[in-house]
């Protein structure tokens, strides 16, 4: 009986100290995934103060082409009132120097001299570079346009034409440049997906989401806007671990999203 009672109390004993020491790696692990968390936030927060004092800046700078000054007229005035000559050769030296003037002019500014106004503000394109992080997260799988990866669910090799960014489920799916809703749709393959689009034919998906009420169609979306969260609601991609599809489509080609985020926003 007192063995019993004695191998009794060191198996409660040793239990305890089991428990003890997997709720200290558990809490261990999970203060370092909520360090890792919050570094990821502070570096999209400054992200986003530099990308808005760019587009702030760029803003400021379209070309704006200026018409041509007639500083050459006025010099031809200056020097006929200037010059103590005949009528008949002041009109000679001032015709030559219009008919010089009109030769050398280029023809695209013949519009000027007739009082025209021409439209002079270029139509600035998206700018690309200036592009967000969509959710706080992981590089979970790479854009892929030759090379084939392994899709858990489906058991097979393809091509993946967006990258899977990792998150909790339930993160915040923000809008990576300024555009307007063009679609909601629920995919039968990528799951709930909106697409905007930002003009100049560039357009950037997001699927897998957890929602599409936060949005609606021809909604105007500013960049960094919450659109919706991370769900698992693609059916080709439901082995995978929660986390957001995100494609970027320049003329109706998908491209590598990774040339257009910041190089320090997505851990590995």
């Amino acid at each position: 009986m007192k063995f019993r009672r004695e191998f009794k109390n060191r198996y409660i004993y040793f239990l305890v100290l089991l428990i003890a020491g997997l709720l200290t790696a558990g809490g261990v692990i999970q203060y370092r995934n909520y360090l890792l968390d919050k570094q990821a936030q502070l570096e999209f927060e400054k992200n986003m103060e530099e990308f808005i004092e760019e587009s702030e800046y760029d803003s400021t700078a379209q070309v704006i082409e200026e018409k041509p000054e007639s500083s050459g007229s006025e010099n031809i005035v200056e020097t006929t009132d200037a010059t103590e000559v005949s009528n008949s050769n002041s009109v000679k030296i001032t015709e030559n120097k219009q008919d010089t003037k009109e030769a050398t002019k280029p023809a695209g500014n013949k519009a000027d001299s007739e009082g025209k106004s021409i439209s002079a503000i270029k139509m600035k394109e998206p700018a690309m570079e200036t592009m967000v992080v969509p959710v706080f997260g992981t590089m979970y799988t790479e854009f892929s346009e030759d090379a084939l990866i392994y899709s858990k669910t489906l058991d097979q090799w393809s091509t993946h034409t967006g990258i899977d960014i990792k998150a909790e489920e339930g993160s915040p799916v923000r809008a990576a440049m300024d555009g307007v809703v063009d679609q909601l749709a629920n995919d039968p393959q990528l799951g709930l997906t909106i697409i905007l689009d930002h003009g100049g034919e560039v357009y950037t998906k997001y699927s897998n989401l957890s929602t599409l009420d936060l949005v609606s169609i021809n909604q105007s979306v500013k960049k960094g806007d919450v659109i919706s969260g991370v769900g698992k609601t693609a059916l080709y991609e439901i082995a995978d671990d929660p986390h957001l599809h995100f494609e970027v489509i320049v003329q109706g080609k998908s491209v590598d999203p990774k040339k257009y985020l910041p190089k320090q926003s997505l851990k590995n």
